[in-house]
């Protein structure tokens, strides 16, 4: 493309379309590095991996839903927007702003980079690249290899183009789950004790000026870490009792004192009769909770669906150790930083594997669907057109497409 055909700035429906030849530069530069070559291959391998996760977890949640568990989990997927399934912070209320924003600029820039220079290295000619705004807001990158080029080349050569995107997104998605691990690994409770997750309003607690974020140390004279000893089936406190409390908030230790009321009920299983406790209005996470939520990056492989548990949406808010309420009650050699630093590293590796999982599944016209559709004539080996490799595929994309709106939706209009 000369000079004179090179448009740099582009509108598209109210996306900019930036083109810049330093984008080109820099993959061709890219491209020529040896190690380039044995990248494209083993992104290759890896997009049919990430098809394949892709396609169990949506497995996984048609069997869910058709389980004996299948209400209950009907029941809770109701409680969250419609909107979850969308992967657009700002649109997605569980995304965060600039961490979701950022998270997804990084996945769509080395997912396209990735195409133009695994392009490169394979010699086929990349026409355009750059950057794409909404309006001012950066929202990710486009390389344009040649399409042309891209159907005259080999069936290996083009599949490792098409299959560079998703390879590269797993693969920052493991870099971003292993600095995750090693980073949530070094939280420790910033205090030994209960820590308050929330006051009831004018409750004890509340009185004695306890809020969401204090850990509580000592109480009624004696080092604490889980409240439910105290005021739990144990009890041998009663309503109208005053107790001394210690708690520890923002570096500093403090005494007061709560009256305890009347009455947590709580139903005896055994019984079936109603049992009452003293009441003081909080819910707690032990210090116990608190040291099992961060052992557990340990040995991540033992328990990947934790880092599924959405660090934003109620349920993972006292599972995950930086969530918005559990991050206060941990402090880390890294200081201040370490939890901001988690939370946009999960993000980061968030975007990254979904973005993957959801592109290598075989979706005309997705990577993962034009990478089915030449899989399918190297297969053939010249006896199958075009045409039945096209009908093929698009038989493959309405089934796969139909069982994710049914995931998708069905709980919401069922």
């Amino acid at each position: 493309m000369s000079d004179d055909e090179f448009n740099r700035v582009e509108f598209q429906f109210g996306v900019i379309l930036l083109r810049t030849r330093r984008f080109q530069s820099l993959m061709d530069r890219l491209g020529k590095q040896r190690i380039s070559k044995p990248v494209g291959w083993l992104m290759l391998y890896l997009m049919p991996v990430a098809a394949a996760i892709g396609a169990y977890i949506f497995l996984d949640e048609v069997a869910i839903l058709l389980s004996p568990r299948g209400a209950e989990v009907v029941s809770y997927i109701r409680t969250i927007s419609p909107l979850a399934n969308i992967g657009l912070p700002g649109i997605n209320p569980y995304l965060p702003i600039v961490d979701g924003w950022i998270a997804l600029v990084i996945a769509m820039i080395v997912h396209e980079g990735a195409h133009g220079i695994v392009a490169r290295s394979l010699g086929l000619p990349v026409k355009a690249a750059g950057l794409l705004f909404f309006l001012v807001l950066p929202i990710g990158a486009f390389v344009d290899v040649d399409e042309g080029a891209m159907k005259d080349a080999k069936p290996s050569y083009a599949a490792r183009v098409l299959a560079a995107g998703a390879g590269i997104n797993i693969i920052v998605a493991i870099v971003c789950l292993l600095l995750l691990t090693a980073t949530v690994g070094a939280f420790t409770p910033v205090a030994s004790g209960a820590g308050i997750v929330s006051v009831a309003p004018n409750s004890p607690a509340y009185n004695a000026g306890l809020r969401p974020g204090d850990i509580v140390t000592v109480f009624d004279g004696k080092p604490v870490t889980d409240l439910n000893a105290f005021l739990g089936p144990n009890t041998t406190l009663e309503a109208g009792e005053t107790v001394n409390l210690t708690y520890y908030r923002g570096g500093t230790f403090t005494n007061t004192s709560a009256k305890l009321a009347c009455c947590d009920i709580i139903e005896n299983l055994q019984t079936m009769q109603n049992i009452s406790y003293p009441y003081i209005g909080v819910v707690e996470v032990s210090e116990p909770e608190l040291t099992s939520a961060v052992t557990s990056y340990s040995a991540p492989l033992s328990n990947l669906y934790q880092f599924f548990c959405v660090p934003t949406l109620p349920v993972c808010q006292t599972r995950v150790p930086y969530s918005g309420t559990l991050g206060v009650f941990y402090t880390s050699p890294l200081g201040t930083a370490a939890v901001p630093l988690a939370n946009f590293v999960y993000w980061v590796f968030f975007l990254n594997f979904n973005l993957a999982i959801f592109n290598a599944l075989p979706i005309y016209p997705l990577d993962g669907g034009q990478a089915f559709m030449v899989g399918l004539k190297a297969l053939g080996k010249g006896r199958m057109s075009d045409r039945t490799a096209l009908i093929v595929t698009g038989i493959v994309t309405i089934a796969i497409v139909g069982l994710i709106l049914g995931v998708v939706a069905g709980p919401y209009l069922f």
